[in-house]
């Protein structure tokens, strides 16, 4: 019913298999650490020139209104 297996080829393919999942765990954490940071990256901060607020708004605007009192504000550049 079942062929024997050379217990050499059993451990070869089983560290096979095994470093073949670490590595694709490996670039998908990759690259969603990736996609991540592009996020973060991409946000643009503001501090209010009225209340003194500082906050963040997704993606890139040169201009928000402060959530507290409504003030517009221009984004800050480092």
């Amino acid at each position: 019913m079942f062929q024997p297996v050379d217990l050499g080829t059993f451990l070869a393919f089983v560290t096979g298999f095994v470093l073949l999942v670490l590595f694709g765990l490996q670039a998908w954490y990759d690259r969603r650490d990736a996609l991540l940071a592009d996020h973060r990256r991409l946000n643009s901060a503001f501090s209010c020139a009225r209340c003194g607020l500082v906050y963040v708004r997704p993606r890139r605007r040169e201009e928000a209104a402060c959530p507290q009192c409504g003030w517009k504000n221009v984004r800050l550049k480092f």
